[in-house]
């Protein structure tokens, strides 16, 4: 899933869980810190479940506007669908977390939205995280100034072949191909890693991924120049 937009987080588990929403093909949009406006109608569902609403500063601040992590829209068998998730690490649950997380839940009833959940860390896939911890930076070119799309499609089905057929780790098979195009090191395993964190290629991505073993990719879906454009 890509949306083309910037997104702010305030915790790296907020970071690592959108890793899962961007690789799922059935989520259309995020919107992360969404707001729970209008006030008064959080104000209202507090006082109704008998707890005190978050404030600014402390318990004496003004009322706080509470924000979900994440409101998305989801595909589904049946349509399109929203839901919204909470991240929190299992740690810093306790009943205060709790009482909070009541009043969130039901502001999104009352918009007849029943699919909200808690996610802590514990749900999530820990090499999963890891690989995409690995291969988020290479996700666009740009972060690569000497790598270009057309460079990418030159090289990809020589470095495919590369990788399936030869016994070297992926560092070292990566460096020789930097030798063999004349390329600065580090450029081949940019190529890699930029391929796998667009499905370009295919990996098992809940098996880590060691840069020092051979990498085991699947048979490619369709033409690489017609995924890259």
């Amino acid at each position: 899933m890509e949306n083309g937009r910037i997104h702010h987080f305030l915790s790296d588990l907020e970071l690592h869980y959108l890793y899962t929403l961007e690789w799922s093909s059935y989520v259309e949009d995020i919107r992360e810190q969404y707001p729970l406006l209008p006030l008064e109608k959080t104000i209202s569902i507090a006082e109704e479940i008998g707890v005190e609403h978050p404030r600014e500063n402390g318990a004496r601040g003004p009322y706080k506007v509470i924000t979900s992590d994440f409101f998305l829209i989801i595909r589904t068998k049946d349509g399109i669908k929203s839901c919204v998730r909470t991240i929190k690490p299992v740690d810093n649950l306790n009943v205060r977390e709790l009482q909070k997380f009541e009043i969130e839940k039901r502001y999104f009833q009352d918009l007849d939205i029943q699919d909200w959940n808690l996610v802590t860390d514990q749900d999530l896939p820990t090499n999963f995280i890891k690989n995409m911890d690995w291969l988020h930076d290479c996700k666009t070119i740009n972060n690569r100034p000497n790598i270009t799309l057309d460079i990418i499609k030159s090289v990809s089905p020589i470095l495919y072949r590369g990788v399936k057929t030869e016994s070297l780790g992926l560092s070292n098979l990566a460096l020789k191909y930097d030798d063999k195009f004349g390329f600065e090191k580090g450029s081949c395993l940019f190529i890699v890693k930029f391929l796998l964190a667009n499905k370009i290629w295919v990996t098992d991505m809940n098996e880590l991924i060691n840069p020092s073993k051979k990498l085991q990719i699947y048979d490619l879906r369709a033409d690489t120049n017609q995924l890259l454009g």
